[in-house]
């Protein structure tokens, strides 16, 4: 198992009986892979393995824990017979009315416990409010680039090297089994696979769509538009343009769903004048390109949305708040915050063109503060200007930190 170091360091920094760790993210992304490396880490620091309890909904052995009172009885029994336990739980949602049982089993006794589960609505409905409070969440992702560079053995430290296997990243996808596979057979079969499992069994079967054609419709309309500012309401009247009609409200349930499952993330509109978020016409950015590929096929067109996708992932992915800014008669990218810091972004593909990196610059001008301004680009020179530092795409998405 390869590891990850991004997010074993955020387990050592969270490690805490105080609080649940709840690991989330789309099916696949390697979610359970951590779980097991954290549990092997724990056993090489001494822990003994009788004192970690692991349960994983995905094998059938582990069906009849579905009832909650056989998963009580089962980790209590358990629980009682070590000084302190550790309690995993792999795809946690498929235990009904798990928060519950979970803080219950936290309260009674002092279990640190790591849980993770492939359904944003698992805090739905009242039974969230028994972990108010008393979890945290780490969110996690299909691969980055540094990790996708990492796992098909490309050194990173080779910019040639490094451009070609972001093109391949964007046409294969981030998954790790995907990234992984010797063949292209193989990584065709588990990419479908991967769709079927979000598809199929977290959005069709969970969300009980019953008209699948209208709803592949709507999915397909906003992966070909990702980055694209859009509505429920405007996704509706191009789809009646083109003889299909799915109202407004269905559209909408839809686009929830497509986010509860971690396919899709919505990037919301601030007003950088009047500092408040806009809940109208936001954009979409899609977790996985190679799972978008396997929807609407591989694109040579589009690039610099797709840039704009990874970028916006990368952003998410390091922990930074975004949005698309807004400003009287522009718009800047991305909005990027966190812990009090604020960036401008600026993305594109190249600005060599001396037309387009005016275009791109333009907006930074209407800013009124003093916040750091960023363009992201491709290319290898450095086109930054009085107050606006550049970076090269490759590099931020290795890790390079923004200023």
């Amino acid at each position: 198992m390869i590891r990850r170091p991004f997010y074993m360091d955020k387990f050592r920094d969270l490690h805490s009986s105080e609080v649940v760790k709840v690991i989330v993210g789309v099916r696949r992304c390697g979610k359970s892979t951590l779980l097991k490396q954290l549990r092997n880490d724990l056993v090489e620091q001494g822990v003994s393995p009788e004192a970690i309890i692991y349960i994983d909904f995905e094998l059938p052995s582990n069906a009849p824990l579905t009832d909650t009172s056989a998963f009580l009885s089962f980790v209590g029994e358990r629980a009682r017979q070590q000084s302190q336990s550790y309690l995993f739980v792999d795809e946690v949602q498929e235990l009904e009315g798990w928060e519950k049982a979970i803080n219950g089993l936290r309260a009674e006794f002092g279990l640190n416990i790591y849980v993770t589960g492939s359904n944003a609505r698992m805090f739905a409905g009242e039974e969230s409010t028994y972990l108010a409070g008393r979890y945290v969440s780490v969110p996690v992702f299909p691969l980055s680039l540094a990790e996708f560079c990492q796992f098909t053995s490309v050194e990173a430290s080779d910019p040639r090297a490094v451009e070609g296997a972001y093109q391949l990243w964007l046409r294969e996808g981030s998954f790790p089994a995907v990234a992984l596979a010797p063949n292209e057979a193989l990584k065709q079969a588990l990419l479908d696979g991967i769709y079927e499992s979000v598809f199929t069994r977290d959005i069709i079967l969970r969300g009980r769509i019953r008209n699948e054609a209208a709803f592949v419709r709507v999915a397909s309309f906003v992966l070909e538009n990702i980055g694209n500012l859009t509505s429920a309401s405007a996704i509706e009247r191009a789809l009646k343009s083109g003889g299909h009609r799915v109202g407004a409200e269905t559209v909408d349930s839809y686009l929830r769903l497509m986010q509860s499952a971690h396919l899709l993330y919505r990037c919301d509109r601030f007003d950088i004048r009047g500092k408040e978020r806009l809940r109208t016409n936001g954009k979409y950015y899609v977790v996985d390109p190679g799972l978008r590929n396997r929807v609407i096929g591989f694109r040579q067109s589009n690039h610099g949305h797709v840039t704009e996708n990874m970028v916006y992932l990368e952003l998410v992915r390091r922990g930074y708040e975004v949005s698309v800014g807004t400003l009287p008669g522009c718009e800047i990218d991305f909005v990027a915050q966190r812990e009090g810091a604020l960036h401008y972004i600026q993305v594109s593909e190249t600005v060599a063109d001396p037309a387009v990196l005016q275009r791109e610059l333009a907006p930074f001008a209407k800013l009124r503060d003093a916040h750091p301004r960023v363009l992201i680009t491709k290319d290898r020179s450095d086109y930054g200007q009085e107050g606006v530092r550049h970076m090269n795409l490759f590099d931020f998405l290795l890790g390079e930190k923004l200023p």
